[in-house]
Parts: structure tokens; sequence; C-alpha cells
């Protein structure tokens, strides 16, 4: 049998088989087998009995409800009873007290509670922008601007003069703004560890943040300190660590490197993928390098075979930092300090300086952290803006109406019609947008629609060996015959340096402000000109572009307001291009899908 919860109000079928001697005046005599006709009066007695006890006061309750005898099935039936009681009569003997009675008339309807007005960003761009930039609060900043050129030769009573003659004779006259910061801050403190002591030199010279826009220098900026660091060195010994994301900037970087090191017997060693990773570390336990430039993960391989001791390290190099501080590479950052402080035996910041470059360096303090910087410094533009664009790039807008998307390609051989003797990149979104825009567009050249082209693609379905041919292809060609175009993704947008590449489309939108300025870096390299068209479909494209790019761009030259050949000109599509543009679609799809 079910204890059921005792309900003043209605009686339950339990109730009655309460047994024992209720105040002397209740008990149950008859047996089990009858038929139960006077339940329900002797039911009615105990209820009505209680119901006289619960008017009663509470120590008069309290008495007779300890002389109930209760059986153990009905317990607690009885228990909740008298905490009901009990409960009752606290309540009211408070709401007398306390005077907390309330009666309808008191009692108000109900409103919505008053909410605060909605937060709005109202900071200026400036204040939002320098919020941006809170991860370098803790830095000692130094400004640079573009008016800062000085030649080499002020910087004759710093630098070797061999160094001196390799930096004019293969590179520049002129210091650019970056470098010219650079070597004023840095040199003089070389120079006077290299003559004093030694000892407290990487302390001295503390680490080095440095944001400036791709093409202004950044790796003849860092190149030189090191040879000048290194150019009177007697034993060879690992002092320089270059890490760079990609293979092509090894090369890139070993080519300025040695050029500025001839007549000084540097050793200048290289480590990626295409070489065997036992020969490399067969060659470097026998011959030591002074400078190496190395890929994270190639790194890794080495120092975990122990093919390189960091004890003499003094300078380590980081070129394209938020793409290698945004990838893992097999947890290369922390395994390479960890390995500096157990070669060196100096676990204090300061053991080596760190030289971090970026066109875009994160503000991220987390991914900076690991790195256990000492003093930094950074060197960023004299401008308020996140990003900073070259110099010399001018900026072409073409808003595409979003019933005419589906000839954006037909609008592009428009476009390429109009560029004259051009040297272009165009960036699209994926492998497969590059295949199929350079094939539909070879299509429409042979169906005699716009002037000839020379279009080829890079893409992931392609070799390495492929790919490379193609960039190298593509660095050499002369183009005052035909226009030189190369369809890619975000693979050319980093660490390709072309100085003549003379145009930049963005075929497809970037996803990020820190995207496109890694594209448009391409162009307008070393202070030459350069230009960069956006294709923006519809309204959506447009609001991004303002609200997620253009807000973090700081430009020195001001675009035109439009094409020298009017936009309306590019979009516009004749009942005959429209045809052949139908009938190249339909070649293309039969191409994919394998038919003659």
């Amino acid at each position: 049998m079910f204890a059921v919860r005792f309900d003043p109000n209605s009686v339950g079928q339990d109730v009655g088989e309460v047994g024992g001697n209720l105040s002397g005046s209740v008990k149950r005599t008859r047996d089990l087998d009858d038929d139960g006709s006077d339940e329900e009066e002797e039911e009615e007695e105990i209820v009505s009995e209680m119901a006289e006890k619960d008017d009663l006061g509470s120590s008069e309750s309290d008495v007779e409800m300890e002389e109930i005898e209760v059986p153990k099935k009905h317990s607690s039936i009885m228990s909740r009873f008298k905490q009901t009681i009990s409960l009752q009569d606290q309540i009211s003997s408070k709401e007398e007290v306390d005077g907390l009675e309330t009666s309808a008339e008191h009692v108000n309807a109900l409103e919505q509670i008053p909410q605060p007005a909605i937060v709005r960003d109202r900071l200026s761009k400036q204040a939002a922008n320098e919020h941006k930039s809170v991860a370098w609060l803790n830095t000692t900043k130094i400004h640079y601007n573009n008016t800062m050129v000085r030649p080499f030769s002020d910087f004759s009573d710093h630098l070797h003069p061999r160094l001196l003659q390799n930096i004019q004779k293969h590179f520049s006259s002129e210091c650019f703004p970056i470098q010219t910061a650079l070597l004023e801050n840095v040199l003089p403190v070389i120079n006077f560890s290299l003559e004093a002591t030694r000892k407290h030199l990487t302390r001295r010279v503390g680490d080095v943040l440095v944001n400036a826009s791709t093409g202004s220098g950044k790796t003849l900026a860092y190149s030189i300190p090191v040879a000048q660091l290194l150019f009177k060195r007697t034993v060879n010994r690992l002092r320089v660590l270059i890490i760079v994301p990609t293979k092509l900037l090894i090369n890139q970087v070993f080519d300025t490197i040695s050029k500025l090191s001839q007549g000084s017997g540097l050793i200048v060693s290289i480590s990626k993928l295409e070489n065997s990773v036992r020969e490399e570390h067969k060659k470097f336990l026998q011959s030591e390098p002074d400078i190496l430039i190395s890929t994270p993960g190639r790194l890794v391989d080495h120092l975990q075979m122990k093919s390189l001791s960091m004890k003499n390290l003094q300078v380590l190099i980081l070129d394209e930092a938020d793409h290698l501080l945004n990838q893992s590479f097999q947890n290369w950052c922390p395994e390479l300090m960890q390995r500096i402080v157990t070669d060196k035996h100096d676990e204090r910041p300061g053991n080596v300086i760190k030289m971090i470059f970026s066109a875009t360096l994160t503000t991220n303090t987390e991914k900076l952290h690991g790195l256990n910087l000492h003093n930094p410094k950074l060197f960023l533009m004299d401008s308020v803006k996140l990003y900073n664009l070259p110099a010399k790039l001018q900026e072409f807008m073409i808003r595409i109406p979003t019933a005419k998307s589906s000839y954006k390609p037909l609008i592009l051989l428009h476009l390429l019609d109009y560029l004259k003797r051009s040297k272009t990149l165009v960036f699209v979104k994926s492998n497969e947008a590059s295949m199929r825009l350079a094939c539909l567009l070879n299509i429409l050249i042979e169906k005699g629609l716009g002037q000839h082209h020379d279009i080829q693609t890079i893409n992931s379905n392609s070799t390495k060996a492929e790919n490379k041919r193609l960039v190298t292809e593509f660095a050499k060609a002369d183009c005052t015959l035909q226009n030189k175009i190369l369809i890619t993704t975000d693979l050319m947008s980093r660490g390709i340096d072309i100085n003549d590449i003379s145009d930049v489309i963005n075929y497809d939108p970037p996803i990020s402000s820190q995207q496109y300025v890694h594209r448009c870096g391409r162009t307008a390299r070393a202070h030459s000109n350069g230009n960069a068209y956006n294709f923006l479909v519809g309204k959506g494209e447009k609001d991004f572009w303002e609200r997620h790019i253009n807000e973090d761009l700081s430009r020195d030259a001001t675009a035109p307001a439009q094409l020298p050949e009017t936009v309306d000109d590019l979009i516009s599509i004749s009942n005959e291009e429209e045809q052949f543009y139908k009938e190249s679609l339909i070649i293309l799809k039969d191409k994919a899908t394998g038919k003659p």
C-alpha cells in the first residue's frame, strides 16, 4: 500500500485506518474482514477532530499530537501534516508582526522593467583603432613615416666599409623608411656592445617588433644589422636563426644575405623540404653555419635530431611572423624556446635578440607571449590605422550590380583588355575557381572575344615543380607584346618578391583587411607604381568592404574617383558577347564532364 499525502479538504481512503487512541475518544475496534460501512463515519470524526486541533494554540496542538499513536505505515502522512500546521502558524504570526498583509487595492499592475539604453560604439575611428592596438601598451613605440629616406652613406660610421659597399652595389644607395628607423635605433647599440663587452649584447639591444607594409624592404632591414654583427666573427658558430613560413621566401632571404656578406667569410645555410634531412644533419655536424634560414617544420626535425646547438645563438628572426604564429608547425615555438634555454643555461628574458617582422603584425599578445620578449621596441607607421598600404598603390572599385553577377568573368576580360603591357595577379577564393576561370577566359579568347592574353593558373592540383616553373616564367615574362596573367589563390599573397607586377585584381574579395594588405603588397613594391582593382558584387560585398576592410587601412595615395574608362563601359555586355558567353559556358561544362 502506498502512502498518500494528507489533504485537509479531501479525506483519503486510508485516513480511517489510522489506529491508536486519539485523545481517548477515537478507537478502531472492528475487524479487518468488516465491510467498512462505518469507515466513513470514523474518518469524518478523525478529520473534524484534526480540524479542531488546528484551531487550538500551538502549544496545545503540539502536546496533543505527541499523544497520537500512529502505525509506521502512516507516519509519513502525520509527519507532513504536523509540518503543515507548524508552517501555517509561523507564517500567520510573522505576517501579524511585520505587517506584511497586503490587500487587492495595493497590488500594482504588471509593468515592464525599465531597461538601460542600448550601448552603441560611438568611438571615433582613431579611438577604435587605438583599442585594437592595446596589445602594444607595454612596448616602446617608435614611429616612422614615408619621408624618412636617407642615403646609406649617412651610416658609414656604423657600418663596416665592405658591408656598405655591398649594399650600394647590389641594392640601393638610399634607405627605405623602415630601414632608416631600424638602423638608427639598432646599429649604435650593436656597435657599442661589440666594442665594450659582448656578454650583455642581447639584453642591451632588446627585442624588435616591426609592422611595415609589404615591399617596404623588411628583408634588407633585418639583414643589415645581422651582417654588421657577424662581419668580424672568427669562428663559425650558429649565431643567427631566421624562420620563414614558405620555401619561396627562403630563397629570397638567402639571396639577400649572401650578397650582403660577400667578403666576410660568413657561412649561410638553408634547410628546406627538398633536401634530405639526413644529409643536412651530417652537413651541420661537420660545418656549423653562422646563419641558418629554415621553415618551422624542418627546424623542429633538426632540433629533435640534435643537428644544431643554440648555445651561441644571438639573434632569432621571424619573417611573416603573424603567419608563423597562427599555425603550430609541429609546436615549433615552445620546442625552440625550450631548446634555447637548455643550451644557453639561461632562463631569463633577453637571452637572444628576437626580431619580429610582418606587414600585419598580430595584436594578440597571447601569441607573442610564448616568445618571452624582453624590453620590446615596436616600429610602426605614424598612423592611427591598423595596417598601411604601399605609398604608390592606386585602388579602384569596380561595383557590379547583382543582376550582372553571372557575367563576372566577361567583365574581368573587359578589364584585362583595358590594361596595357600588364603583368597581373588575379586572386580568387579557391583552387577550383582558379582552374575554372582560367579555362573559361581562354575559351572566350579563342572565340574571338577581347584581345589575346597569356593566362595561366597556379593551384594545388599541379605539381610543385609545375607551379615553380609557372612562377619563374611569370617573374621573367616580357609583357611588351601581350599581357601576362596569373590566376591564383592566397598562396601567392605572401613571400613572392617580384618587383615588376603592375596590377593586382581581387576577383573574389578578401576575407579580411589583413588578407587584402598582403594581396596588394604584391604590387607597388620598392616604391614603384602599382594598381589594385577590386570587384564588389551588389550591396552586400560593398558593405562588407566598408565595415571590415576599408576601416583598418591607412593610405598615403589618393585613388582616382573612377577608372579612365568608366566602370559602366567595363560592365556593359552586348547581345553578341552574351551569346558567345553562353556558348563558352556550355563548352566549359563539356570539358568538365569529359565530353568530346
